[in-house]
């Protein structure tokens, strides 16, 4: 057996693939702690896997974390030196926790599992971004990998030719403090908005945004694609990231475009300074498009190849794929379900087997949506007394199930879904799912700000087969595979009523979701067409700023603190009667 691990930065996770190179179990931390983004070490999610899969510690052959912990604290020492001495506080930061940081994941794995930390392995942050994508990939050679993020190790963006799964070279990168990532996260702290969490909320405003005000344009030119040298570069003298612990952005940023927005004074559309900040969101978003494009136009010109794995952080900005597809070196773009840093314990799980397993023909298998084991026997009798006193179960048959829900769909019902396993990703493709009819626009503004209580500004995505895609949004060969995680934007086709649809933008684009057969969802949206509806809105199942429900106890907690009448579960059909 062989695992993976990533945390201390950001998302922390645990990934478990098997001796054939199956991925057979993988959990983000939060999933398991409740803490919305849990960074520490995933102990809770370690325990886990190894409880539940019965593994003793001489079953494990390697355990891989997902960078070179020494590199990285020695990268971001040696930059904030050279800013001496503005940059004190961050060395001082840096060094009294030093023992807190993924210096300490031999320490950390020999305290709950003595003997394992001999086992250990590290790798190149990037490297495990990319098998990451390379596991979700049909093709696994004479590819070209592109990884953008805020840091890893050393860089913050690079290019890699895979030629197979032993032969992976790096030919360009980006170093560190030059960031699309952190300049994207700095312009997401001024915005008001959660650093690591609301980078997405940043892309849903800046489709409010206008490219031509002055905002947009100061933004935009604070990090550029330099053509003559090849590289990112960027005015550091508005950042403050690379000397601060505290501060991504210097005093000189807010001289330039004015206050930054109060993060605990809720943002909506019809306030005097929205459009101030959506042109702030739209010029940080032109950027990141506009050197994307770059980027993969130069990956091209290196690599000779036409199609790209793409990962890291920067790669869930779904906002910027349609674009960058209609490259014309483009043919093929994949993105794993979870590109980024909690993604990465999935690859660095296969470079733990890869290293383990030389063999020339090795293909890795494609791992399922869906890996995260849940067992819901044991929860249902823990949570028996909830279920007597708090719920109806209206049915156990899943053919029943599904006739109910999409008869309660079809009436304006939301429907919260938590069955089987979880969802690799961030985003909810069905197992972890809040959903309704997609052209109600009640049913969607109840389920996006009664239930979620999400930003008004940001739409829901939308759900439906290949065929109903196809109809109403201009689909792009290239990103096909991406449509089915959410990981890409599309444009409406304007002559069709789905511009109108409470799930388009502003923008006229939607985030959509692909749902294939076998699926719930696709089950859900067979028995809705005899109720004339094709499109399902899909939320992940949460409240905002909480993790995604994981198991029954924390989808029954949703339920009976919001307005949620109806919950999907391996339990049943259940119906809250509070």
């Amino acid at each position: 057996m062989y695992i993976g691990i990533s945390g201390y930065n950001h998302e922390s996770a645990v990934a478990l693939v098997d001796e054939h190179g199956t991925l057979v179990d993988y959990y983000r931390e939060e999933f398991l702690s409740r803490v919305k983004g849990d960074k520490s070490f995933p102990k809770r999610s370690l325990k886990r896997i190894i409880q539940l899969h019965n593994i003793e510690i001489n079953q494990i052959k390697s355990i891989a974390f997902y960078e070179r912990p020494l590199s990285s604290f020695l990268t971001s020492i040696r930059t904030a030196a050279l800013n001496m001495p503005r940059s004190l506080p961050l060395i001082s930061h840096q060094c009294r926790n030093f023992d807190k940081s993924s210096i300490s994941c031999y320490l950390d794995l020999s305290r709950l599992f003595p003997g394992l930390e001999k086992k250990l392995l590290y790798l190149d942050h990037h490297l495990s971004h990319t098998l990451t994508a390379l596991a979700y990939s049909d093709i696994q050679s004479d590819i070209c990998s592109i990884v953008v993020d805020g840091f890893g190790d050393r860089s913050t963006t690079s290019i890699a030719k895979v030629n197979n799964l032993y032969d992976i070279k790096e030919l360009w990168c980006c170093d560190y403090p030059s960031s699309l990532g952190l300049f994207y996260s700095s312009i997401t702290d001024f915005l008001g908005f959660e650093v690591n969490e609301g980078e997405y909320k940043v892309m849903g405003l800046s489709s409010f945004g206008n490219s031509n005000s002055l905002n947009a344009k100061n933004v935009f030119n604070l990090i550029k694609w330099n053509n003559q040298f090849k590289t990112i570069t960027m005015d550091m003298s508005y950042f403050d990231y690379h000397i601060s612990p505290t501060q991504s952005y210097s005093n000189k940023l807010v001289e330039l475009l004015g206050p930054p927005r109060n993060p605990f004074v809720p943002l909506v559309r019809e306030d005097n300074d929205f459009q101030y900040y959506a042109d702030i969101a739209k010029g940080a978003q032109d950027a990141i498009v506009n050197i994307l494009c770059q980027l993969f136009n130069y990956a091209h010109t290196l690599t000779g190849s036409r199609r790209f794995l793409f990962s890291g952080g920067v790669a869930m900005n779904s906002a910027s794929l349609d674009e960058i597809s209609s490259l014309s070196c483009v043919d093929k773009i994949i993105i794993p379900p979870s590109p980024g840093d909690a993604g990465a314990s999935i690859g660095s799980a296969y470079f733990a087997y890869l290293k383990n397993n030389h063999r020339q023909n090795t293909k890795l298998s494609r791992p399922t949506f869906f890996p995260s084991n849940y067992d819901s026997t044991s929860q249902q009798h823990l949570a028996k007394q909830i279920l007597t006193d708090n719920f109806i179960t209206l049915t156990t048959e899943f053919v029943e199930i599904i006739s109910i829900s999409a008869k309660l769909i079809s009436k304006g019902e939301v429907i919260g879904i938590s069955i089987n396993n979880a969802e690799t990703g961030p985003r909810a493709l069905g197992n972890r799912s809040l959903v309704c009819d997609g052209t109600n626009k009640d049913a969607v503004n109840t389920l996006n700000t009664l239930i979620k209580n999400r930003s008004p500004f940001r739409p829901t995505a939308p759900s439906m087969k290949y065929h109903t895609a196809n109809k109403y949004y201009v689909l792009r060969n290239e990103l096909i595979e991406c449509y089915k995680t959410m990981s890409a934007t599309c444009k409406c086709r304007m002559d069709t009523e789905s511009i109108n649809f409470p799930t388009t933008h502003i923008d006229h684009t939607a985030r959509l979701q692909i749902v294939e057969d076998g699926q719930i969802l696709f089950s859900l949206l067979d028995k809705l067409e005899d109720y004339n509806i094709q499109i399902l809105a899909n939320s992940s199942f949460n409240l905002s700023g909480d993790p995604t429900s994981f198991d029954l106890f924390d989808a029954l907690m949703v339920s009976m603190r919001k307005p949620l009448k109806y919950i999907i579960t391996n339990v049943g059909l259940l119906q809250s009667i509070l």
